[in-house]
C-alpha cells in the first residue's frame, strides 16, 4: 500500500519542482506544412528548434490538422528550426534570430518532399506526446501504447485519462459506464463496451476523450465521448498494414488494411477476425434473512468469457472538385460474446441446519450480424473554414441471446432453464452541418441531426422436464416488445478568439418521441419531450506555455433497451432480472477546470472536475418476492450522485532511454438516496497508473506500465480495490517494414473484480479473477511504408465533425 501512495504523490508532486518563470521578452515562429504531392496539410509534423550555438534543443511544437503551428516563448539568441515527418525529407532553416522584443518570424508555406527514411531517423522524428490536449477533447496516440498491440481498443484505454477498465473488459469514463462510442466520428450499432472489445488496436491510429463535449454533439452519455479514428492513409499510390497474432489460451486473430489512392479518389478496405478468451475462477457468497431463519447459498467454480468475430470494412473518398468532396463507407461484421461456468454450490438453512449440495453448468451466448453504411458530402466555400456538410447513417444489428443452465446431483438433473431473445434493431440517422467563420478568429456553427430507431424482440423461456429429457416451453411466459424512438436535434455554436482568450458558447435544442409495448402487459408507455441542453467552454493563454481551459456541459442518458423491458426474464436457477419502462433519464451537470503546462521535454495537465447526476439509474438487486433464494436484478431512478476530484498526468523523459508517463485520479464519490431500501453512500476514489518506456537499442523498446484503482462506494455496497503490471518488448526489421512484439499482460495475477450487495434482508459477495498471465505475440507488416496521416477535415473521415 505505501508503494501505490507514493506512486500517487510523485505525481502530483513533482510538477512543482520543476514550475519555469514567466521570460519578460518573447518570438514567435510560425508556419503551415504542406505535402509536397498531394498539396494537402500535414497534421502532427515535428518542428523542433535548436540553439546554433551548441545544438540543443530549446522548443518544439507539432502541426495542427490544418498544418499550421506557433512556437512562442523564444528569449534573444540565434536559432536554426527543424520540419520533420515520418516518410519525409527534413527541412531546415537557418539564421532565425530573436533581437529583443516581439519578433515574428514566419516560415511560410513548408513543402515535404518524400523519402525513405533511415532508422536512425524514425526514431527521431515518428516520437509524439501519447496524450495531446485540445481546448475540448484529450487526442491519445495509439502509436506509442505498445501493451496494446495485439488486443482491443480496451487494452489502449487501460492508459488514458479519464478511462478504467475492469477485470471484465468493462469500461467507464470518469466513473460512469454512460458513454458514447464513435467510430471516425461515426455512431455503431453495438453497445459501448462491446465497440470497444470487437475494435482491433492495430486498425486504430488515435482515440479522442471528448468528458465535456460542445452543443454539436450528441448529448448522450453521462461521461461524455470516446471517438475512435482508424488507420487510413491519403498519400498517392498502394499502402498497407498487416497483423497477425497468437497467444495463451487459445487467443489467435488477425487483420488489414489496403489503401490506394490515384490522384483525387482514395480507396481503403480491410478486414479482421479476433478470438480473445478469458478463462478464471468465480466464487459467490449469498446469505438471506427471513426473521429468525438465514439461508446460505455458495459456490465456487471455473468460469470463462470471451469475445470473438471478426468483419469487412471499406470506403471511397473522391475530391470532386477543391471545394467538393464526397465520401461513401461500410462495415459488415459479426459479434459474438459468451461465456460458460461449473460451479459446486453449497446451500445451508438456518435453524435447522440442514444441507444441500449441486453441481451446476452455466453457458450465455450474445451474437448477431451486424451492418452499416455511411454517406457524407462536404462543400468548402470560397472563404476558408466556410462549409456545409452532410451525412447519412444506416445501422442494423440482428442480436440473438441465448442461455442454459442446469443443476445436477449424483450426476442427475434436477432442472434446468434456457431462455432466448431474438429480434432485429435498425437505425437511420441524418446530420447537416454548417459552419461560417467570423473575422479572422471566430466562427458560427449550426446544424440539424435526426435520429429514428425501431426494434423488436421476442423472449422465450423452456423449462426442463425430467420426464420428458428435454426442454419445454413456458408459453405463458413468451413475451414480445418493440420499441421506437425518433430524437430530432438543432444546435448553434459561436467560438472564437479574444488575444489570448478563447470562448466556445452552445446550445441545443432535442425533441424526444418514444413508443414501447409489450405482449406481456397491456399497457403502452410513451414519452414527448423536449430537452435543452448548453454548453460553454472558455481557455486563456497564460505567458510561458501554461493554458488554463473551463467548461460547462448539460447532458443526458436515456435508459438502454433491456433497462425497459416491461417483464420477468431468467437468468438462471438463482437470478431473474426485469426491466423498467417508467425509467426516468439521467441529466447530468458537468464541470471542468484544466490547467496545461509544457516545458521543454516536459507536459503537466491538471484537471479539477465537479459532475451531478440527478435520476440516477442504478441496478437493484434484492431477493425475488416468488422463491427469496432467487435474486431479482432491475433498474430504478435511486436519487443523485456526486464526483468532486482532481485528475493529472505528467510526461518525464526521464533520459534519452527512458520516458515516464505519471497518472493519477482523486475524487470524492457520494450518493444521495431517495429509494427505499438504498441508504446514502460515500467513498474518496483514487486511480494511479504509471508507463514506462526503454529504448534498450535502437531497433528494440520495452514498455511496462502498472495500474491501481481504489475501493468505490456502489448504490447497494462497493467494488473492492484492483491492480495488474503489464509488459512488452518491441523489435523493428527491415527498417519498420515488419515489427514483432511480446506482450505479458496481468503479469503476477493479482487482476480481480470483488463487488459486494448488501440490503436489509440480504448479503452477497461476488469475485472474479482470470488466469494470468497472459501472453501474446503479434507480428506486423507495412506494405511501401504505410504512413497514419490524417485527412484535411481532421480524421479518416472528418473525425469528430462527422460526429451524430
Amino acid at each position: 500500500m505505501n508503494v501505490k501512495i507514493l506512486t500517487l504523490l510523485l505525481g502530483m508532486l513533482i510538477p512543482l519542482s520543476l514550475w519555469a518563470n514567466t521570460p519578460e521578452k518573447e518570438g514567435i515562429v510560425k508556419g503551415k506544412v504542406y505535402d509536397g504531392k498531394s498539396k494537402t496539410p500535414v497534421e502532427y509534423a515535428t518542428i523542433a528548434i535548436y540553439n546554433a550555438d551548441d545544438d540543443s534543443v530549446i522548443n518544439g511544437t507539432i502541426s495542427d490538422q490544418d498544418g499550421n503551428f506557433k512556437i512562442k516563448g523564444l528569449k534573444q539568441g540565434k536559432f536554426y528550426v527543424v520540419v520533420s515527418f515520418l516518410g519525409y525529407e527534413n527541412k531546415r532553416y537557418d539564421d532565425i534570430i530573436v533581437d529583443g522584443g516581439r519578433d515574428m518570424i514566419d516560415l511560410g508555406n513548408i513543402t515535404l518532399g518524400s523519402e525513405n527514411q533511415s532508422l536512425e531517423e524514425v526514431e527521431v522524428i515518428a516520437e509524439r506526446q501519447s496524450v495531446e490536449f485540445h481546448i475540448d477533447k484529450k487526442v491519445v496516440s495509439v502509436g506509442k501504447q505498445m501493451t496494446s498491440a495485439s488486443l482491443s481498443a480496451v487494452e489502449v484505454l487501460e492508459n488514458v485519462p479519464s478511462v478504467r477498465v475492469d477485470i471484465e473488459g468493462n469500461v467507464s469514463l470518469r466513473g460512469s459506464t454512460g458513454f458514447t462510442v464513435l467510430i471516425d466520428g461515426k455512431p455503431t450499432v453495438l453497445e459501448p463496451s462491446d465497440v470497444l472489445r470487437q475494435t482491433p488496436a492495430s486498425t486504430i491510429e488515435n482515440i479522442e476523450i471528448i468528458t465535456n463535449p460542445s452543443a454539436k454533439y450528441q448529448p448522450d452519455g453521462t461521461g461524455g465521448i470516446i471517438n475512435i479514428i482508424t488507420k487510413k492513409n491519403r498519400m498517392q499510390g498502394v499502402q498497407g498494414l498487416v497483423n497477425a497474432k497468437a497467444g495463451t489460451f487459445g487467443m489467435y486473430g488477425g487483420d488489414f488494411l489496403l489503401n490506394w489512392r490515384k490522384k483525387n479518389v482514395n480507396f481503403n478496405i480491410g478486414a479482421d477476425y479476433n478470438n480473445r478468451p478469458f478463462p478464471g475462477e468465480t466464487s459467490t457468497r449469498r446469505e438471506i434473512y427471513d426473521g429468525d431463519k438465514t439461508t446460505t447459498i455458495a459456490a465456487a467454480g471455473d468460469n470463462e468469457r470471451g469475445f470473438y468475430g471478426g468483419g469487412i470494412r471499406g470506403g471511397l473518398d473522391w475530391d470532386i472538385t477543391e471545394r467538393d468532396n464526397f465520401g461513401v463507407s461500410f462495415r459488415v461484421g459479426k459479434f459474438n460474446m459468451g461465456g460458460d461456468s461449473e460451479l459446486d454450490y453449497f446451500e445451508r438453512y438456518m435453524p435447522q441446519d440442514s444441507i444441500a449440495q449441486y453441481f451446476s453448468t452455466n453457458d450465455y451466448q450474445r451474437s448477431g450480424n451486424f451492418y452499416s453504411l455511411t454517406g457524407n458530402y462536404t462543400h468548402k466555400f470560397a472563404q476558408k473554414g466556410h462549409e456545409l456538410a452532410a451525412q447519412l447513417n444506416y445501422r442494423r444489428y440482428d442480436g440473438d441471446e441465448y442461455s442454459e443452465n442446469f443443476r445436477r446431483q449424483n450426476n442427475a438433473i434436477t432442472d434446468g432453464t434456457k431462455t432466448t431473445e431474438v429480434g432485429p434493431n435498425t437505425r437511420w440517422e441524418l446530420r447537416l452541418d454548417y459552419t461560417k467563420p467570423i473575422g479572422e478568429s471566430d466562427a458560427f456553427e449550426a446544424g440539424f441531426q435526426g435520429r429514428a430507431g425501431i426494434g423488436d424482440d421476442e423472449t422465450r423461456l423452456y423449462n426442463w422436464v425430467i420426464d420428458e429429457g428435454d426442454f419445454v416451453e413456458q408459453e405463458e411466459n413468451r413475451n414480445t416488445t418493440s420499441m421506437d424512438r425518433n430524437i430530432y436535434a438543432l444546435y448553434s455554436v459561436y467560438k472564437g478568439k479574444l488575444s489570448d482568450f478563447g470562448y466556445q458558447l452552445g446550445l441545443r435544442g432535442e425533441y424526444t418521441d418514444r413508443t414501447i409495448s409489450s405482449s406481456g402487459v397491456n399497457e403502452t408507455y410513451v414519452i414527448d419531450r423536449f430537452d435543452f441542453f448548453p454548453t460553454v467552454h472558455l481557455s486563456y493563454q497564460l505567458p510561458s506555455d501554461n493554458q488554463v481551459m473551463a467548461s460547462y456541459s448539460r447532458r443526458i442518458d436515456r435508459p438502454r433497451g433491456w433497462y425497459l423491458e416491461p417483464f420477468v426474464t431468467v437468468v438462471d436457477q438463482y437470478n431473474v432480472r426485469s426491466g423498467n419502462p417508467d425509467l426516468a433519464p439521467e441529466y447530468i451537470d458537468a464541470f471542468e477546470l484544466g490547467y496545461l503546462k509544457e516545458w521543454e521535454k516536459v507536459q503537466l495537465s491538471l484537471e479539477g472536475y465537479y459532475r451531478i447526476t440527478h435520476d440516477k439509474i442504478d441496478r437493484i438487486r434484492t431477493p425475488y418476492e416468488d422463491d427469496p433464494e432467487v435474486f431479482l436484478s432491475t433498474y430504478d431512478n435511486i436519487g443523485s450522485d456526486y464526483s468532486l476530484g482532481v485528475e493529472a498526468m505528467l510526461n518525464i523523459p526521464v533520459a534519452k532511454w527512458w520516458e515516464m508517463n505519471l497518472m493519477g485520479n482523486l475524487y470524492d464519490y457520494r450518493i444521495e438516496s431517495d429509494y427505499s431500501g438504498v441508504e446514502d453512500r460515500t467513498s474518496f476514489n483514487w486511480s494511479s497508473r504509471v508507463n514506462n518506456s526503454f529504448v534498450l537499442k535502437k531497433n528494440i523498446k520495452l514498455q511496462i506500465d502498472g495500474n491501481y484503482d481504489s475501493p468505490s462506494a456502489t448504490a447497494q455496497g462497493e467494488t473492492q480495490e484492483s491492480y495488474y503490471m503489464n509488459a512488452a518488448v518491441r523489435m523493428d526489421f527491415m527498417d519498420r517494414k515488419l515489427s514483432a512484439v511480446v506482450q505479458a499482460r496481468d503479469l503476477f495475477g493479482t487482476a480481480q473484480r470483488i463487488s459486494i450487495s448488501e440490503g436489509p434482508n440480504f448479503y452477497e459477495y461476488q469475485k472474479r479473477t482470470r488466469n494470468a498471465p497472459m501472453i501474446s505475440f503479434t507480428l506486423s507488416y507495412r506494405l511501401n511504408n504505410f504512413v497514419q496521416k490524417r485527412s484535411r477535415n481532421g480524421g479518416s473521415d472528418g473525425g469528430m465533425g462527422e460526429e451524430f
